[in-house]
């Protein structure tokens, strides 16, 4: 079987089977598969013991086919000065899959709090524009 793994913060306010949507909508777009979506958490988002424990113990059976860090505005991890970097955490993520051989794009993104919305750092930001037309009166 293949998992996807998402490192977010331990924040209530983050709904994981939103997240799990829109990690599965990635998934889609870079054609990979996996029959399991994972998230994690640990304080602000950083790598920590859990991605660890989870990474050693799925890696015996599972094929894990993608990993992501996942920061959210307003984190108060952040604003206590206890979040690691998005890049920094990524890097700490990467490099410990590598260490364990396990090859798999590592992402990251960022999360609208007030909806849960997950903006990927390697994909533009969706933007609406307004036209102004109708439709013509038959």
């Amino acid at each position: 079987m293949a998992v996807a793994l998402a490192q977010v913060c331990v924040d209530p306010r983050l709904n994981h089977e939103l997240l799990r949507i829109q990690i599965g909508q990635k998934l889609q777009r870079l054609r990979l598969a996996a029959d399991r979506i994972y998230i994690l958490n640990d304080l602000g988002g950083n790598v920590g013991m859990n991605f660890r424990n989870t990474v050693n113990q799925l890696s015996r059976q599972e094929s894990i086919v993608l990993c992501a860090v996942l920061h959210h505005d307003d984190c108060l991890a952040e604003q206590q000065g206890i979040r690691t970097p998005l890049d920094a955490s990524a890097q700490e993520m990467a490099t410990y899959l590598a260490d364990r051989n396990i090859r798999c794009p590592v992402l990251t993104g960022t999360i609208h709090i007030d909806n849960n919305r997950l903006l990927w750092a390697d994909e533009p930001e969706p933007h609406s524009e307004i036209f102004a037309f109708r439709m013509p009166r038959l």
